[in-house]
């Protein structure tokens, strides 16, 4: 059974509802999901429908009878939906970890977790441990029984500058408890419509590199009316964007786990360099992910690696620099749009005055007039097989921006955006795809949609439809009609 604490000090960064949303999209996959709230709030039962008054064991009962003597699965565990149970938890186990809490006086205080999973470990594939927001023996247990941490950051000012802390934080434990770890941040409540989150979500690829999720979610208010219906997501809103998001992250996440893990190759140092490019978007396919960050008791980091302390520990960036670098950044977007604006002026005189009745579209290039594509690019759109990968074509009028997402990516959003060709008048993309049958929807100007250039298409568990390419294995296309 492979283990996932997701774990953040900072409230209100969407940590438990990934705890729920990614088990229970990680159990329709067909896992096997056991959830375990370290939380003594019980924010998980109360997100899954689940009476705390009713609660007859919590998982601090657990910990405290493994090798003592026996655990009744009975009482415990909670049915809270296909494949997916749940260890509940009380505001009790807050007093656990006290000085006479019953926790403390233990021998193996901080290994009661793990012997509690250990006893019901082969009933399930996977286990999802939902953190509290502290540091104390429960948080210990959590990641002394974890394989791979995600931690939940919301796209903000605030929760950036913490995210440093809580990598620190999680690589000082793990190597206290001797532990190898494969460490994730995990974007959230990202407002794609905002121009700041989408610099702070830069700023936290540029930080933390190949440690961020590829997979961002989105906010979306129907993740808090779920919760408050006492609902996962997907169950309450199929076809939202906070289901499109968290059924992205378990596939990416499954993809990931599903990779070799040896710990004594993927030892990687903690970087944060202020001096280093800003991190290149990077595409994720079923050969290629990210790699792991492997945390262990060895990993020494020299001291004058910019942006590392002696201890390896991450040099949070000083609100000075933050600010002014931000400042800058700020006097440049004004400058240039104070340029393009002026051009755009100026071509405007030049233009002879629109009728009344035509409307006017403001785009990104004032200056670039898209032709109507000629009857034989009408032909290529869709999706077809050519020499150099899978073509995907769409018309320029389908929006402003358009990307392709499917398995072959994680369903990522922004991975594959297609390329604008006014020239053309179409988006155009070129993907190498392996030969077989792939499913792919687009993403035009943030809502999913199936491709209308493209008949073959079958149903998802959304309630949607998604488009089907058969790729060959030779040099022709295999396209479907």
């Amino acid at each position: 059974m492979r283990t996932i604490a997701i774990i953040n000090q900072k409230g209100g960064c969407g940590k438990t509802t990934t705890a729920i949303n990614l088990s229970s999209m990680l159990a329709r996959r067909g896992r096997r999901v056991l959830l375990v709230d370290m939380d003594p709030q019980s924010h998980c039962a109360a997100g899954l429908g689940i009476p705390e008054q009713r609660i007859d064991q919590d998982i601090g009962d657990a910990m405290l009878a493994a090798g003592v003597r026996t655990i009744d699965p009975a009482r415990l565990l909670w049915r809270a939906g296909r494949n997916l149970d749940l260890a509940p938890s009380r505001m009790r186990l807050a007093g656990l970890e006290a000085a006479r809490g019953g926790l403390n006086e233990l021998a193996d205080k901080e290994l009661r977790l793990r012997a509690a999973l250990g006893l019901l470990a082969k009933d399930y594939d996977l286990c999802c441990i939902d953190c509290p927001p502290s540091i104390g023996l429960l948080t210990y247990n959590s990641l002394a029984a974890a394989d791979v941490v995600l931690i939940p950051v919301e796209t903000a000012f605030f929760s950036l500058q913490g995210a440093t802390r809580q990598v620190n934080t999680v690589k000082t434990i793990a190597r206290r408890l001797g532990r190898s770890l494969q460490i994730w941040l995990v974007p959230t409540i990202h407002d794609d419509t905002n121009e700041v989150s989408d610099d702070l979500l830069a700023e936290l690829g540029r930080r933390f590199k190949d440690r961020v999720s590829p997979v961002v979610i989105r906010r979306d208010v129907a993740l808090r009316e779920a919760a408050s219906f006492g609902q996962a997501i997907a169950d309450y809103a199929p076809q939202c964007s906070g289901t499109m998001d968290y059924a992205a992250l378990a596939t990416w996440l499954l993809q990931t786990m599903n990779e070799p893990f040896e710990a004594d190759s993927l030892v990687e140092s903690i970087e944060a360099g202020e001096n280093e490019p800003a991190a290149e978007t990077r595409a994720i396919d079923s050969t290629s992910h990210p790699v792991p960050v492997v945390l262990t008791s060895e990993d020494a980091v020299p001291v004058d690696r910019p942006g590392v302390s002696a201890a390896g520990e991450l040099k949070p960036v000083s609100r000075a620099e933050d600010v002014a670098r931000r400042a800058q950044e700020f006097l440049r977007r004004v400058a240039v749009g104070k340029a393009v604006a002026m051009e755009a002026l100026a071509s405007s005189a030049a233009l002879p005055e629109p009728e009344p009745a035509t409307a006017v579209r403001l785009v990104t290039e004032p200056r670039v007039v898209a032709v109507s594509p000629s009857p034989s690019v009408q032909r290529l759109f869709g999706a077809r097989q050519t020499n150099q990968g899978v073509l995907f074509v769409q018309p320029i009028t389908s929006g402003m921006s358009v990307s392709v997402a499917g398995a072959f990516n994680g369903w990522s959003s922004t991975s594959h955006v297609m390329r604008r060709n006014p020239e053309l008048g179409v988006f155009e993309l070129c993907l190498p795809l392996p030969p077989g049958r792939h499913l792919y929807r687009l993403v035009v100007d943030g809502q999913w949609t199936a491709d209308p250039y493209n008949d073959t298409c079958e149903p998802n568990p959304f309630g949607d439809t998604n488009s089907v390419i058969l790729v060959g294995s030779g040099d022709r296309a295999e396209v479907p009609a």
